[in-house]
């Protein structure tokens, strides 16, 4: 009945909380604390996540604000949150209002961790080098992204930075103000890419980053994975790329798939075009119809600067919230904050170097003249206002090869531990080791 540490677990778009049972499970294994909790909201699963950042992110709020005021089983005085995918930005948006329009209930509660795994931070947008054989690919990417913007509802919108009036839209304005400083709250960021098989958020986004060496080489660069890396109990090394080994003229050998599996990808591809995409695409424009119609009210209250209303009325917890929260007493600056530019199948290895060290390595980007090598991406000035804003913080950032036809998937093992991979499995545990080493540290 002592002090409590919350763990926050968010899902992604058109995902449920049972795609965060494995990170769950890992983090109990690992800590094996019974000081530390974990909680995972359950109240915005598959269509509800169409309904925009900002509604699903008050949704989530409210979830939390009533944990903990039902929770009995003592104080908590520490929260951490772990977001997946959009998640990551839901998480985001909570923290932003946590300290301002629940400042009072919240600010006895000290914040520790913010860890996301292929979280679109920059939002989402297609890239691709410029080379012989890619205008195929580049007109499915311009068919993917106008059905992004149209069949996924104001989430789909917000993601491709394509809201109404995307100067100021969501992901603008979470990486500055009370999201940004809320976010600088907390002792440490850590952020998990995929370097390969992501079709869904790609390296440069969840790494934060202005440049992609997988992407501008169509993922044929080789790559070596660091060897020593801290951590015990390990089911295999995970598979962490070496960053600063990075070098775009060289390339990794081709594995030759052979004309049966060619022939098998290409018949389930047409499957899936001839079978699925219809219902998928039947259903999403179903669930953004949907998702329009029943928030209507609640966009007008946001528009209005209204989100406090929505905050108090939508779980009925209107009294207990009034008799606990008032408004913030202000934003403080970013240097009050403390904010400074950023200068911004394998067997465990017997030699290892320590966290500590793996801190320093992965702390904020690599090495400017192994990034120096690589194409800048053009960003428009929304997504270089993000990129600039949010590299204010420092970050650990993980760049994880998950060896799946589907990584974004993989990263978080979210069909279950009993049904994942090594290669999926060791990504958590090596994410969980490093967030317990990280509390016990502070």
């Amino acid at each position: 009945m002592g002090n409590k540490h919350l763990f926050v677990l968010v899902h992604g778009l058109w995902g449920n909380y049972k795609h965060m049972n494995s990170i769950k499970e890992v983090f109990i294994d690992t800590f094996d604390d019974p000081d530390v909790v974990f909680f995972s909201p359950k109240q915005s699963g598959y269509f509800k996540t169409f309904d925009g950042i900002e509604i699903v992110g008050y949704r989530t709020l409210l979830e939390i604000c009533q944990f903990i005021f039902n929770f009995k089983g003592g104080k908590i005085t520490k929260i951490s949150f772990v977001g997946y995918s959009m998640g990551g930005l839901i998480s985001r948006f909570i923290i932003g209002k946590m300290f301002t329009e629940c400042h009072e209930l919240f600010h006895n509660i000290e914040p520790m961790l913010f860890i996301t795994f292929a979280t679109p931070h920059l939002g989402v947008q297609f890239f691709l080098p410029e080379t012989r054989g890619n205008h195929q690919k580049r007109l499915l990417n311009k068919v993917l992204s106008v059905l992004g913007t149209t069949i996924l509802g104001r989430s789909g919108r917000q993601l491709f930075i394509k809201d109404k009036h995307s100067q100021s839209g969501i992901l603008v304005r979470l990486s500055s103000g009370e999201y940004l400083q809320g976010l600088a709250k907390f002792k440490h960021r850590i952020c998990v890419a995929n370097v390969k098989n992501d079709r869904t958020v790609a390296f440069y986004t969840s790494f934060i980053t202005d440049c992609d060496p997988f992407l501008e080489t169509n993922n044929e660069i080789h790559y070596e994975f660091e060897k020593q890396l801290p951590g015990s109990d390990l089911c295999m090394v995970p598979r962490i790329v070496d960053m600063d080994n990075l070098d775009p003229q060289t390339s990794r050998k081709s594995i030759n798939d052979g004309k049966f599996s060619r022939l098998l990808l290409i018949g389930l591809i047409c499957c899936i075009i001839v079978f699925m995409l219809p219902l998928i695409f039947i259903a999403n424009v179903g669930g953004t119809c949907y998702s329009y119609l029943a928030t209507v009210h609640f966009q007008k209250l946001l528009h209005e600067g209204e989100g406090r209303v929505l905050l108090r009325r939508k779980l009925g917890l209107q009294d207990k919230i009034a008799d606990t929260i008032r408004d913030a007493t202000g934003i403080l600056s970013n240097e009050e904050y403390g904010i400074q530019k950023a200068d911004q199948d394998q067997t465990i290895s017997q030699e290892v170097i320590s966290w500590d060290e793996f801190v320093a390595k992965y702390s904020n980007s690599w090495k400017k003249k192994s990034k120096s090598r690589f194409t800048t991406l053009d960003f428009d000035p929304n997504r270089k206002h993000i990129l600039d804003n949010l590299n204010m913080l420092p970050w650990i950032r993980i760049p994880l090869y998950i060896k799946a036809l589907n990584a974004h998937d993989g990263i978080v093992a979210r069909k279950g531990i009993d049904k994942t991979s090594p290669y999926n499995l060791s990504g958590l545990q090596f994410v969980a080791q490093l967030a317990k080493f990280l509390i016990s540290k502070d």
